[in-house]
C-alpha cells in the first residue's frame, strides 16, 4: 500500500501540470509504503446501483438519497437511472445496505488491494492515463455513468469504475498518521463505529480529473454528509472453495 517518496512528487507535479487545485500534503497521505496482509474477501463487480438501493429503501424505509444541500437526487435525469451507481447516501447509509445484505464497506486496504493489485498499479486498469474510453471523469459526461459501461477501465480481475464515475465510501475513518502505524494483518483504522470523525473515500468522480483517480490517492468526507459524487461498493469475506 501507498506510494514512495519518488511516486508522491511525481504524482504532484504531474498534478500541478494539470492544473490540479490539489497540494502537496494530499499526496504526502500516501507515504510510507507499507505491505499488509488481507484475510480473503470478495468485493462488488460494480458499484451499488440506484436499483439495489431502491429495494433497500423500499424495504427499510430509509431515507431517499439526497444531495449536499438536501436536494433529491432521484428524479435527475443523469443520475436516476437503474444501472446508475447510487449517490446521494451518507457513510451511513452506505453501511447500513450493505449490512441489509449481509456485507459491508470495504476497509481503505481491500479497496487499495482491488484498484491496485498486488502488482501496484497506477490506475485500476494499468500505469497509462485515462481517457475517455477507460472512465466518466473531468465532467465529460456531467452526471453519473451506468455501471460497467467503461470495460477497458475494468481491473484485471473484472472490477469496475474504480477510477472516476463516483467516488465510493471506505470503512475507514480519516487518519493521516495511520500509515505509520498500522497492523500488517486486515488494518482498519476504526476505533468507534460513531466517532462523526471523516470517513476515506477512494477512487474520484465523474466530475473530477486525472490527479484524483490514482488508486493510491487517499480522500475524505463527513459520514453524514451526502454528495451527488459519492457512492459505494461491498465487500463479503470469501467463501472457501
Amino acid at each position: 500500500m501507498g506510494s514512495t517518496a519518488e511516486e508522491i512528487e511525481a504524482a504532484y507535479q504531474e498534478a500541478r501540470l494539470r492544473s490540479s487545485l490539489l497540494e502537496r500534503y494530499t499526496f504526502e497521505l500516501e507515504a510510507p509504503v507499507h505491505e499488509v496482509e488481507l484475510t480473503p474477501f470478495d468485493i462488488s463487480r460494480y458499484e451499488i446501483t440506484n436499483a439495489q438501493y431502491r429495494a433497500f429503501v423500499e424495504a427499510t424505509g430509509r431515507a431517499q438519497p439526497h444531495g449536499l444541500n438536501d436536494e433529491p437526487i432521484w428524479g435527475h435525469e443523469g443520475f436516476d437511472g437503474d444501472d446508475n451507481p447510487v449517490v446521494g447516501v451518507s457513510w451511513w447509509d452506505a453501511r447500513a445496505f450493505a449490512r441489509w445484505v449481509d456485507a459491508d464497506l470495504p476497509t481503505e486496504a481491500q479497496w487499495e488491494r482491488a484498484a491496485r493489485g498486488v502488482e501496484r498499479r497506477k490506475f485500476p486498469w494499468g500505469d497509462r492515463s485515462p481517457t475517455p474510453g477507460h472512465a466518466n471523469f473531468a465532467r465529460r459526461l456531467n452526471h453519473t455513468a451506468p455501471v460497467g459501461s467503461y470495460e477497458r477501465g475494468a481491473t484485471p480481475d473484472g472490477v469496475h469504475d474504480m477510477g472516476g464515475n463516483v467516488w465510493e465510501w471506505c470503512r475507514d475513518e480519516d487518519d493521516p498518521r495511520y500509515y505509520a502505524n498500522c497492523p500488517r494483518l486486515d488494518p482498519l483504522n476504526l476505533p468507534d463505529s460513531a466517532s462523526p470523525a471523516d470517513r476515506v473515500i477512494r477512487g474520484g468522480s465523474w466530475d473530477q480529473g486525472v490527479a484524483f483517480m490514482r488508486s493510491a490517492l487517499r480522500f475524505k468526507f463527513h459520514p453524514r454528509a451526502t454528495h451527488k459524487t459519492i457512492g459505494f461498493r461491498i465487500v463479503r469475506a470469501a467463501e472457501a472453495p
